[in-house]
């Protein structure tokens, strides 16, 4: 299955808003587009997006408050709340979108949790990734990390940290550096 683009939806979804008949769009563009901002963890563009919305679209579209409320959930970083607005049935405009997010919000807890403990409870670890515990410690394991049976505690192994790239601008210092350390001497 091809992977989906969200970024150029998002694009052709933000010109649909501003290309729109008294700049009001159709009230699916808001869901898609509120959705596609919360995947990207664009929070400050949901945020803002949601002021814009008229209120008339917001009573006529509940669903709308939904996608909102899961919004106010990741901006507080309370993500057990975040999966409990997740577990929703949605309609077929926002449906993969809200899908692709809730596996998003699991790979970023689970990249969180590598990175910042060396140990955590199996019950800790199912709630930042909002499954039950039996299945948390089936996904830690899928990860390579190990598991300490009578402790119950799940122990991360970090992932090595990337690479530094200089910025191209950096590389430009460098070689400067070299320049000018060469013609010194």
């Amino acid at each position: 299955m091809a992977e989906v683009n969200y970024n150029k939806i998002g694009e052709e979804l933000e010109k649909q808003e501003l290309d729109a008949p008294n700049g009001v769009p159709p009230a699916h563009v808001y869901e898609q587009l509120l959705t596609i901002y919360l995947l990207q963890n664009d929070l400050t563009g949901a945020k803002f997006l949601w002021k814009r919305i008229p209120g008339s679209a917001k009573t006529a579209n509940p669903e709308l408050g939904q996608i909102w409320e899961v919004g106010q959930h990741l901006w507080q970083r309370d993500l057990p709340a975040v999966y409990t607005s997740l577990n929703h049935e949605w309609s077929q405009t926002v449906k993969d979108i809200m899908k692709a997010l809730h596996e998003r919000v699991r790979q970023r807890a689970v990249e969180l949790v590598a990175r910042a403990y060396t140990s955590i409870s199996a019950d800790d670890f199912a709630q930042l990734v909002g499954m039950g515990a039996e299945a948390a410690v089936v996904a830690a394991k899928s990860h390579g990390w190990g598991y300490d049976e009578p402790t119950r505690m799940i122990l991360p192994i970090p992932r090595p940290p990337e690479p530094h790239t200089p910025t191209p601008s950096e590389e430009q210092l460098r070689r400067l550096a070299d320049y000018v350390s060469f013609l010194e001497n």
